[in-house]
């Protein structure tokens, strides 16, 4: 807050020099209107009185106009004045022709090219008429246009100068939302991409734990056979290792690095029962498109474990160029689900996820029954 009160005090001050030097600036052309000799037009004490007075009152409002911001119209019409009778009293005073050459600099400054154009040609032609009427020398009416034209090229240089650097102060705005943008759309992707990874382990690993420990839980409930169920619980404690390892594999796909997918698929189908059939010439993947086909094929194995247990479940992988095919397919279930609540375990999200993960990677996904099992099949670039 201090530095910006400084700053303001500043510019304050900057302005009220500025206010100084124009009003100085006004005075000493005056004075040396009014100690030059008059070749032109003698005895015109009090043309030459009334034209200074002009002038005087025209700068007056220009510098009023810019001070309080009252627009073009004010502006362009203050300024056309000074110039054509600041023009008019340089063929009596030449000196005078500081006039338009200030009003052109003002135009080219604060107004519009047409505008401006409007305010330089009102001192141009001030100065010509002025010059043929005094019978001034060629060279002042050609001075005076030059210097009226000087001013309006050095206003408009400093005029396109100023807009420029606006522009370019704009332009460093918008790339800087732009880049906060981005680099807010990307933590956000990333976060989409760890909470499908937490999704896909925990879905996975803790569903088939429910499975188990609900099978365990009806085995003595039911028959009371402790051996069975100790050997349930067994198999969940199997699956919650098989979790940490899916885990741990997780973590280097967050880290992008290299997907065995033929090597987890075989084990994946080991583990679960599953027949797996490899097609084409294996080749690397990028580690996204890796994660998303294990991921689905576990997805689809998990689903087929807790809505058709017993059923037998094949995983296809086809690699071809450019295009890696995964088809889950598993038929009917030869057990009956002895309980809901293994068809419910889970949060419903299984499929949605992996459609979401493979469209980012520009495939597709399509499960849907087939026969008397069910089928999903998954196509990725790569």
């Amino acid at each position: 807050m201090m530095l910006v009160s400084y700053l303001s005090g500043r510019a304050r001050i900057g302005e009220r020099l500025l206010t100084v030097a124009r009003a100085g600036g006004l005075g000493s052309v005056l004075w040396g209107v009014s100690q030059q000799e008059r070749p032109g037009l003698g005895g015109a004490h009090l043309a030459v009185l009334a034209l200074m007075i002009c002038c005087a009152l025209s700068w007056a409002a220009w510098m009023s106009a810019r001070r309080l911001r009252l627009g073009s119209g004010v502006t362009t019409g203050a300024l056309a004045t000074l110039a054509a009778t600041g023009g008019a009293l340089a063929a009596i005073a030449p000196i005078a022709m500081t006039f338009p050459a200030v009003a052109a600099l003002g135009a080219g400054l604060a107004l519009p090219s047409s505008l401006s154009t409007v305010v330089a040609a009102a001192g141009g032609a001030s100065v010509l008429i002025a010059g043929i009427a005094s019978n001034a020398p060629a060279g002042f009416v050609v001075s005076g246009v030059l210097a009226t034209a000087a001013g309006l090229m050095a206003g408009r240089s400093r005029r396109q100068y100023t807009e420029r650097a606006e522009q370019a102060e704009a332009l460093l705005a918008e790339r800087t939302r732009a880049d906060a943008e981005r680099d807010r759309a990307a933590a956000l992707a990333e976060r989409n991409r760890i909470a499908r990874e937490i999704h896909d382990v925990l879905a996975h690993s803790l569903g088939a734990l429910a499975v188990q420990l609900d099978a365990a839980d009806a085995v003595l409930e039911d028959s009371g056979d402790r051996d069975r169920a100790r050997q349930l619980v067994r198999q969940a404690r199997t699956l919650a290792v098989q979790g940490l390892t899916e885990t741990r594999q997780a973590v280097h796909a967050l880290r992008d690095e290299p997907v065995a997918l033929v090597e987890q698929l075989t084990a994946l189908a080991a583990q679960d029962g599953a027949a797996l059939d490899v097609t084409g010439e294996p080749h690397a993947l990028d580690p996204a498109a890796g994660v998303a086909l294990y991921r689905a094929a576990q997805e689809a194995i998990t689903n087929a474990r807790k809505h058709a247990p017993g059923a037998p479940v094949s995983i296809r992988v086809e690699f071809a160029v450019g295009r890696t095919s995964l088809t889950v397919t598993n038929g009917p279930s030869s057990k009956e689900i002895g309980s809901p609540t293994l068809a419910d375990t889970g949060g419903g999200y299984g499929l949605a996820g992996m459609r979401e993960r493979v469209e980012l990677l520009g495939g597709s996904l399509s499960a849907a029954p087939e026969g008397a099992g069910f089928a999903v099949r998954v196509a990725i670039p790569g």
